[in-house]
């Protein structure tokens, strides 16, 4: 919940607050079959001609008993390998059909299906994907043979999420969840049950609990909703109720007075941090506009505490390296309140107390007026800004509302009544309210704390330390925190304003480019979608290329100290109150080539962010505190970096790979001491000095005529050098080797090995080649799908992925990973290089290439859907940058109706004829982290 979230969907569904809902939305057909199955059928036009199918299931790891941990979600995979009607399998089946967006996610208590894309047009695929769901509900074959082949897959996956984070978040999960149930259940099981589990356990733990009323049906899509109401109920309502079944319990987890410890150690474990968390029950006696409310308190709660813990950090006063605060989701009917704090060496002790001094100050005095206006004010204007979007369907937040209605139990609104509803909670909060939310909820009881680390050597916080700290700092002689908001006057800057020399019309993309006095370029679209914003960016070549190389610890320090000192006389608390409530965002970058800055804003405040821009490129502003503070944390956190074995082993393959020389070379903690604070404002002027040498792009709901003015005042003053125009230098550090193979012994948990093969070729190939490759890389991935995962059950899944670039030269990759067995390494990789080398000698079929195709059409006939601010900065900037139309499609569509089967052969044969190999695997010498570990 930490932060703004900033799309409409992403801000409905916030997670511990189920949206509130009424009957009678528009399209919609909904009810409860005789079986006791939900359903909801909603015609869209979000997504035109296409339909999409959910299974939602009240049903998860929670309702498994010992003997069954793990089954919810092996059921959840057995779904797709065989059912009534698809004996052979579901999944092959829909990929056949050019259907790629399905899947299931199998939660601690639920589970959900869905079948998304189907087109409309073809009404047989359609009435067979609600077949699908038909046969998922109550019609899984579940054989003998199919389990058995889906064990050594699951395995697999267990194998690729067996890491550091999970061993801490198990390993703590008797103390955080109160020793019940939760703490046992983690979705996957155990290795020693998935390899033995009998086959009739998995059908009693199916027809236990896969039943009708526990499941609910969800259609949203350019349907008609009648239609599809009455053939959900004809179809489901086939499906027989069960007689005397299980009750749905729910896990309470006790409330504990006193406060649990655990401290948790693993080597793997990259920091050391303390974490306090708070068990809440979760308030049901909420009325709608209460639960709305609520959520928001969470909202405006989490945002304070970031801004109390930021004031410390931009005072430099911190004593802990990070940390966090959050009230959020727990578990069902519950929430939770957390601090994460990662003290420095030896500073545990004072950065646990600072940071529950802010806490203190919280419980003890609340928050003030002006806090609470300032948050509600931005998140008001977030609002705000969704008014637009309600006017366009959104099916994920049909989904995610219909989803809460059968879970939950709470009522549903349309998108536009929705946002009324929240406006009006928003608005009604009030400081003493949220005070008393506060105090509602803190309390004594139910509190742990878990300290993790990785040295069994060093000294960690205690259980009675902690306590003892939490007890000092109640006895405190405190004060209220006092925040003055003294808004800045505006700038007032007296420039002399360039002029618009030159204007050009680019009548395919509907757009102007401009020629300033001082040479600079600007590329200006009005896109009535950006709904009272717009964006600006500007770039040139250069960046880290063209930097000297004693001055490249230097440029890492200016990249991330830029604007944390503030701009022109302001420092950063002062900028931040400038800028305060008006939605303006402003960023740098440098990369390799280029360098340049991003913003947007709301049309009202287009004159401030003009100015930004101009003083980002005249007025930068660098602090030595905060220069110093900056190389003092980073030459910390390089010190006392936690290597793992794997991090050695892509250390060695870096120097395989990589041809040093003194600009790339490790110079250690060497590199700190090269930070030079004299050369952070005189670098950062080279390369920000010089106006011509930049294209800017101007794109969103601002008016030709403001955008000109604007642009003439600031962009047009902006300052240009004689001489030529820079250009980057291109660095390749490639060896120039063509095989490096080799295998990595390392000390790691678990039987693991770990394969990650590259292919790399520089020949030129064309647009059409490109194209191939890129489908040769998808059919490799179903190819090595079906024979390692499906038919060998050696992995989870095999990453295929295909990329060629042309900039900054001219290589085409191809990169294959997989997690398997130590012992079963060579014979997977064996099937690999198989299947490469039947690409060159071997056609694929018309019935692996077509799907493929359909999706890729299907892909770009989506995005010709989603046109806003973001896609025409993205067609500006490429025909800036390469003189390239990337809205011209014909090209495109001419290519892809004309990709054959040899297509792909010949180019297989061409990028694996002249290629270079890089071959790594790191297989583990398994131990033990835990043991002798864990306290």
């Amino acid at each position: 919940m930490r932060g703004l979230f900033i799309t409409f969907i992403v801000f409905f569904v916030a997670a511990f607050t189920p949206l509130i809902a009424q009957e009678g939305m528009e399209g919609l057909r909904h009810g409860k079959l005789e079986n006791g199955m939900t359903y909801y059928v909603k015609h869209s036009k979000a997504e035109p001609g296409r339909v999409s199918f959910y299974l939602v299931q009240n049903v998860g790891s929670i309702l498994e008993e010992d003997h069954e941990n793990g089954l919810a979600h092996f059921l959840e995979h057995m779904a797709f390998n065989g059912t009534t009607h698809f004996p052979e399998g579901v999944m092959p089946y829909l990929r056949g059909k050019g259907i790629f967006t399905f899947n299931a996610r199998t939660g601690v208590n639920q589970t959900v299906y869905n079948i998304e894309d189907v087109p409309t047009v073809n009404r047989g695929l359609v009435d067979t994907c609600m077949f699908i769901v038909k046969d998922w509900c109550s019609e899984i074959l579940l054989k003998d043979k199919d389990i058995d082949d889906e064990r050594g897959v699951i395995i697999e996956e267990w194998r690729s999420h067996y890491n550091v984070g999970r061993r801490l978040q198990e390993g703590s999960a008797p103390v955080v969840y109160n020793h019940t149930k939760y703490a046992r259940r983690n979705v996957i099981g155990s290795v020693e049950l998935l390899k033995s589990f009998p086959y009739d356990v998995l059908r009693e733990f199916y027809h236990k609990w896969y039943r009708p009323d526990l499941q609910c049906v969800i259609v949203v899509g350019d349907v008609d909703e009648v239609e599809y109401e009455k053939q959900v109920r004809e179809l489901f309502g086939q499906i027989p109720a069960r007689e005397n079944p299980r009750e749905r319990y729910e896990v309470e987890i006790p409330d504990r007075a006193d406060m649990d410890y655990m401290l948790i150690l693993d080597e793997e474990n990259p920091s050391k941090m303390i974490s306090y968390h708070q068990r809440v029950h979760r308030v049901t006696d909420l009325d709608e506009v209460g639960r709305k409310s609520y959520s928001f308190k969470a909202r405006i709660f989490n945002a304070l505490w970031g801004q109390r813990l930021s004031r410390i950090v931009n005072a430099n006063r911190e004593k802990f390296l990070s940390a966090s605060a959050e009230f959020g989701t727990f578990v069902r009917n519950y929430n939770g309140f957390s601090i994460d704090v990662v003290p420095y060496k030896n500073q545990d002790a004072e950065a646990f107390e600072q940071v529950w001094s802010v806490w203190e100050e919280i419980c003890r005095f609340g928050f003030t007026d002006s806090e609470v206006e300032r948050v509600q004010e931005s998140i008001f204007q977030e609002l705000q800004k969704m008014e637009s979007a309600v006017e366009k369907e959104s099916n994920p937040y049909y989904v995610n509302v219909f989803q809460a209605n059968f879970l939950s139990g709470t009522p549903f609104h349309d998108q536009k009544e929705e946002l009324d509803l929240l406006k009006e909670a928003l608005l009604e909060i009030t400081t003493e309210d949220m005070n008393a939310w506060v105090r509602s909820w803190a309390s004594d009881t139910s509190r742990v704390v878990v300290v993790s680390g990785n040295d069994k050597d060093y000294k960690y916080l205690t259980k009675e330390q902690v306590l003892d700290i939490m007890a000092k700092v109640g006895e405190k002689d405190l004060t209220p925190e006092v925040v003055e908001h003294e808004i800045p006057a505006g700038f007032d800057l007296g420039l002399q304003a360039g002029t618009i020399k030159k204007v050009k019309k680019l009548d395919r993309f509907k757009a102007e480019e401009w020629t300033l006095s001082n040479g600079a370029r600007v590329f200006y679209k009005y896109v009535e979608e950006g709904h009272g914003f717009f964006s600006m960016a500007c770039s040139s070549h250069g960046g880290r290329s063209v930097v000297a190389t004693e001055d490249l610890p230097t440029l890492t320090a200016m990249q991330a100290l830029t604007m944390k000192s503030g701009l022109y006389k302001y420092d950063l608390n002062t900028l931040k109150e400038l800028v305060q409530g008006k939605q303006v965002r402003l960023n740098m970058m440098i990369g390799d080539y280029t360098e340049g800055f991003g913003g947007s804003t709301k049309v009202d405040n287009a004159e401030l962010l003009f100015q930004l821009f101009y003083l980002m490129f005249e007025q930068p502003r660098f602090e030595k505190q905060a220069f110093d503070k900056y190389v003092e944390r980073a030459r910390y956190m390089y010190e006392n970096r936690r290597q793992t074995p794997q991090d050695l082993v892509q250390d060695s393959i870096r120097k395989l790979t990589v041809r040093e020389d003194e600009r790339n070379r490790d110079l250690g903690g060497a590199y700190f001491d090269k930070m030079n604070f004299e050369r952070l404002e005189p670098l950062y002027r080279e390369r920000f000095s010089n106006a011509k040498e930049f294209v800017f792009c101007i794109v969103g709901d601002i008016g030709r005529d403001e955008a000109v003015r604007l642009t003439s005042e600031y962009i047009g003053a902006l300052p240009s050098r004689k001489g030529k125009v820079e250009k980057y230098i291109i660095r390749n550090y490639d060896v120039d080797v063509d095989t490096l193979a080799r295998e990595f012994k390392v000390q790691m948990p678990g039987d693991k090995g770990m394969v990650n093969i590259a292919l790399e070729n520089d020949a030129k190939f064309s647009d059409k080649e490109q194209l191939a490759l890129n489908i040769w890389g998808q059919m490799l991935r179903n190819r090595f799908f079906s024979i390692v995962r499906e038919q060998e059950g050696a992995t989870y899944g095999v990453n295929v992925d295909v990329n060629s670039m042309t900039f900054p030269y001219r290589k085409a990759t191809l990169m294959i990973g997989f997690d398997t067995q130590r012992d079963k390494v060579e014979s997977m990789k064996e099937i690999i290089f198989s299947e490469l080398e039947k690409s060159k000698n071997e056609f694929f079929v018309e019935s692996e290439l077509t799907p493929i195709l359909i999706s890729i059409k299907r892909g770009q006939a989506q995005a010709d859907e989603n046109i806003g601010v973001d896609y025409w900065m993205s067609v500006l900037n490429n025909y800036a940058e390469y003189g390239t139309d990337i809205t011209d499609h014909k090209i495109f569509n001419k290519t892809i109706e004309s990709i054959t089967v040899e297509d792909i052969r010949n180019v297989a044969r061409k990028f694996l004829k002249n290629v270079k190999l890089r071959d790594w695997v790191i297989k583990s010498e398994e131990v033990n982290p835990l043991s002798d570990w864990e306290n």
